[in-house]
């Protein structure tokens, strides 16, 4: 399901699911000219895998974000958490 989504001259996506086996996904898409004169290329794409066995414990760190913070909570605030308390997951992205 998309969770995020701005359409302006930068559009980025961001969107979740829960796979068949538990894990859930967090996958992002960014285009427009500041990723271009960032990447290259005006396409850029990540990924977040959270196995089962971390999602409960990613979830709880998540919304103890949420709930402190005065502005939106981003797709690198996940990954911060993620990498901040050693959460297994995995990360991969392409432009």
């Amino acid at each position: 399901m998309e969770i995020f989504r701005d359409d302006g001259m930068n559009f980025t996506s961001i969107r979740a699911n829960f796979n068949n086996d538990g894990a859930l996904s967090i996958d992002g898409q960014d285009m427009g000219p500041l990723v271009e004169q960032f990447w290259g290329d005006d396409d850029y794409e990540y990924f977040l895998s959270i196995p089962k066995k971390s999602v409960e414990t990613f979830l709880l760190h998540f919304m103890k974000l949420a709930f402190n913070k005065d502005k939106k909570v981003t797709f690198t605030d996940c990954k911060d958490i993620l990498e901040a308390n050693k959460i297994v997951h995995g990360f991969d992205w392409w432009a």
